[in-house]
């Protein structure tokens, strides 16, 4: 450590940093080509090309990208170097997920590496702060007369557990949502220092050394703040990450900027406001509040209306839509800018009296916080032609939602600009096969502004070693309907092959959908059927669970997923044989998908057709994920058939994995069929 931070000239300091690298590399050549062989482990195709790339671009100070493909054994690619990257300049390293199981699979991995490379070094897995236990949440909600406590709950805490996993899986999600941690903050929290695991946690990041693992979200929160000059969530000394399944990328830093305008919030919050005040003072500011009040009832009504109105224009695809756009026509923006003036009136005056209270003999959080709305209300009023905004479905109410339209500077500012140096890898990066490294991942360089310059470096992807076209085949149809012009033929005769498909496979399946109608619809027919296979659909909070337990445990079951179920969610030790995409998963008419359409220059093979393939490339790893596994994609939409060809259909074809396809659902049970004789 002495020769990189010693009493050198920056050209020194560089030049010995340079010198390290290259005999860590050495390091890194040992244990691919001698230690781990050795302990048995399996080296693969593309996994130490992907490490060494690593070290070369560490060497040249490069940010560095790389699709590895489902088998190559990522994780290991990346965390030798990182590992001894560590070991190597004494600083702490990152690796953040988009996922807990990853998280949880990746601190298992490190255990095992790390004996092999000599090495003992410090984990910290720092999950979300929903998944822990607030103490004082759970006093409060205990010591409430009129509460059933579930057991699973009560005596969890009296064994003194606080991480949701160690809890029973019977308590559901909704009592967890009452007890556990949701606004963590040092100085809100403090008087629970020394029994709380999550502010112990939080501590121990800011001078963590060795290895924290986190959420992209978390690592998002932690760079923003070190951009602004503020200290972060982790050790400041950490000057390396990794992010895993950076796919997601894009949506996580689009959250990190998103506000949330809630109507009952609002409200909430300005009567704890008001009530700070001095019971004498509260009157001085009624006007004010019930001029707020009505201009918040009036704008959330206004929202309402514009949702319902897409509902009933086009009800096949935003029925159950989530999110919906705004209109920003002058009626909405003149209320938004009222409700904003009335806000921000009531904040003042409520300062205003509350500073008469000389002793602050009340508290002012409530105040404090509806200032800071108000502020926010204001700077999206001011800056609104440079924002997203949309509305989103909350229950039977509407929520104004809004981020900044530049989320690839924000990625770039946050993940390429400063002096940390970033190692994005995912299975699904590139939306094509061929042409210059930038065309093949030009979707997810528009998404993210990684650089291609000196600075960055994209590598050649890492294709799966796994023999998809001996283990598996792709069935399309021809001859449905369309999907959306002919939508109610198509779900008509899309579920009679949909069941001709799985009695090929005698159920065993996984269908995914885009839209939640289509699968509703479809699960409504299929259980009125009697089929030969339980049929199971995705279902909401724990009951989610239940249906995951009953489709593992139930060989032969079905189950209608869209959603998380493309990637998201884990089916381990499911014996699955068949994947059905019901509808290619082109994506629904959603406001971020429509801006990304709006800057390019050809919305469809630019934006919808990269979203589709990435889509599908997911849904396919969902069937091969070993070497061992076999089975059926089929494809219940006509849009990818040979003649005639749809602009999308040689691009699509040519980034799947699986190139052994057929329209021919006799050739498919054929195929299926030898699968099955090989097996026996």
């Amino acid at each position: 450590m002495d020769y990189i931070f010693g009493f050198f000239t920056p050209a020194e300091r560089k030049k010995r940093r340079k010198a390290a690298l290259y005999s860590m590399s050495e390091e890194v050549s040992t244990f691919f080509w001698d230690v781990a062989p050795k302990k048995g482990f399996e080296m693969r195709d593309g996994q130490q090309d992907m490490s060494f790339e690593i070290v070369d671009a560490l060497i040249n100070d490069q940010h560095f990208a790389v699709e590895a493909g489902v088998g190559i054994g990522k994780s290991f690619g990346y965390l030798v170097p990182l590992m001894l990257y560590s070991k190597t300049v004494g600083r702490p390293v990152i690796v953040a997920t988009s996922t807990i199981t990853l998280q949880e699979q990746l601190r298992r991995d490190i255990q095992d590496v790390m004996p092999l490379l000599g090495l003992n070094m410090n984990v910290i897995l720092a999950k979300g702060q929903t998944h822990y236990l607030c103490r004082k949440k759970a006093d409060e909600y205990m010591s409430k007369p009129d509460v059933s406590i579930p057991d699973a709950l009560k005596e969890g805490i009296e064994k003194g557990l606080q991480d949701r996993k160690d809890f029973p899986e019977t308590l559901s999600q909704s009592i967890w949502d009452k007890v556990n941690v949701q606004r963590f903050s040092k100085r809100s929290c403090g008087a629970c220092e020394k029994k709380c695991l999550y502010y112990e946690i939080r501590s121990r990041l800011s001078y963590a050394d060795g290895i924290i693992l986190c959420n992209q979200d978390f690592l998002t929160s932690h760079l923003m703040k070190v951009r602004r000059g503020q200290d972060g969530l982790i050790n400041r000394d950490a000057d390396l990450i990794v992010v895993d399944e950076a796919h997601n990328l894009e949506d996580k830093v689009r959250s990190a900027t998103t506000e949330r305008v809630n109507q009952g919030f609002l409200l909430s919050l300005i009567r704890s406001a008001v009530n700070e005040l001095k019971s004498s003072e509260r009157s001085n500011v009624q006007r004010e509040n019930q001029e707020a009040q009505k201009a918040i009832q009036s704008f959330f009504s206004c929202l309402k209306d514009q949702m319902q109105a897409q509902i009933n224009e086009s009800q096949q695809d935003m029925r159950y839509a989530d999110r919906f756009f705004f209109d920003g026509y002058s009626k909405s923006i003149s209320l938004l800018n009222e409700m904003m003036s009335a806000i921000k009136d009531l904040s003042t005056s409520i300062q205003i009296f509350a500073s008469y209270d000389f002793q602050r003999s009340r508290s002012s959080s409530a105040s404090d916080d509806l200032d800071t709305y108000s502020d926010s209300l204001s700077e999206l009023c001011s800056s609104i032609d440079k924002m997203l905004i949309w509305i989103e479905r909350k229950g039977a109410n509407a929520d104004l939602v809004y981020c900044p339209q530049n989320t690839k500077d924000i990625i770039s500012r946050l993940y390429f600009d400063g002096s940390e140096r970033t190692i994005l890898t995912s299975a699904t990066l590139t939306n094509a096969n061929h042409g210059s490294l930038e065309e093949r991942y030009s979707y997810f360089l528009s998404n993210t502004g990684f650089p291609t310059s000196e600075q960055g470096c994209l590598s050649e992807p890492k294709p799966s070693p796994y023999p998809y076209d001996e283990h598996s085949m792709i069935y399309y149809c021809t001859d449905l309907p369309h999907p959306t012009r002919e939508h109610d033929a198509f779900i008509e005769q899309g579920v009679e092959r949909l069941i001709e498909v799985l009695n090929i496979s005698e159920g065993k399946a996984l269908v995914l959908f885009t839209a939640k109608t289509d699968m509703e619809e479809v699960h409504t027919i299929l259980t009125q059927r009697n089929l030969p296979y339980k049929i199971l659909m995705q279902q909401a909070g724990s009951s989610q669970d239940k249906v995951l337990h009953e489709f593992k445990e139930n060989t032969n079951s079905v189950l209608l997923g869209t959603g998380a179920y493309w990637e998201g969610i884990s089916i381990e030790g499911k014996s699955l044989s068949n994947v059905v995409i019901f509808r290619l998963p082109f994506p629904v008419p959603d406001p971020i998908i429509e801006y990304k359409a709006s800057i390019a220059d050809d919305a469809l093979m630019e934006v919808r057709v990269p979203e589709m393939i990435i889509k599908l490339k997911q849904g396919i790893g969902r069937l091969i994920r070993n070497y061992t596994d076999t089975g059926i994609v089929c494809i219940i939409d006509r849009r990818l058939r040979d003649d005639p060809a749809e602009r999308y259909h040689d691009i699509t074809w040519d980034s799947l994995p699986i190139k052994n396809r057929t329209s021919d659902l006799n050739e498919l049970r054929k195929f299926y069929e030898g699968l099955q004789a090989a097996m026996e």
